[in-house]
């Protein structure tokens, strides 16, 4: 928890910090990022979760779009309207410099996007987009208010929500944003070793 704290404080100063817990199933890596995300520290802060799932390798950007749902206040019964609604006031109140990314973030969220240059995209253009668009709207919310992202069980995670945190994680030594990540001893990335991360493994109790 104190090593939880010291990165929340860094982050906070403008310094982006990534902290990682490791471990077996039934630990408590869930339980400890629950305690820290809704104690006293965690005040004025964003705070946004998610998570992969066991089945979830199969489907692209998974963690993602659960996120984004949560961020964009997006219910399940929100018909095509609403959710345009919502994503495009969030992104004009946000920056009007983000419009830009509403086509891709629409389309990441399984909105139909009537819009000739989007359709003429190929497929490796419109995953550049979209992943830019998820990237340039996360740091730019961080901008407006510290930002805490939770991914859990990131073994689960599927190609393109590792895609994302490998570009987000290169933009925040500049960023009011904390990552929280906890994943199985098998998972393997590739930014353990940036100086603004920190890998913490846990074990059960004998």
């Amino acid at each position: 928890m104190e090593q939880l704290r010291r990165a929340l404080q860094r982050a906070d100063q403008g310094h982006g910090q990534v902290v990682a817990v490791v471990g077996e199933p039934g630990v408590g890596k869930s339980r400890l990022f629950y305690e820290f995300i809704h104690s006293h520290r965690t005040h004025g802060w964003l705070v946004l979760e998610s998570g992969s799932v066991s089945h979830g390798k199969a489907t692209s950007y998974l963690a993602v779009i659960d996120l984004l749902r949560v961020y964009f206040k997006i219910h399940s019964d929100d018909d095509y309207r609403q959710m345009r609604e919502k994503v495009n006031g969030k992104l004009l109140t946000l920056d009007r410099a983000l419009e830009p990314m509403l086509h891709p973030l629409l389309a990441l969220l399984d909105v139909p996007v009537d819009d000739a240059q989007w359709a003429a995209l190929d497929p490796p253009q419109r995953r550049r987009r979209t992943l830019d668009a998820v990237r340039r709207l996360l740091l730019q919310e961080s901008r407006a208010q510290p930002l805490l992202l939770v991914f859990e069980d990131l073994h689960w995670a599927d190609t393109e929500t590792q895609a994302l945190l490998d570009s987000l994680i290169e933009s925040l030594p500049a960023a009011r944003l904390l990552l929280l990540v906890n994943y199985r001893r098998e998972y393997e990335h590739s930014w353990g070793n940036k100086p603004f991360t920190a890998r913490y493994a846990t074990r059960a109790s004998p």
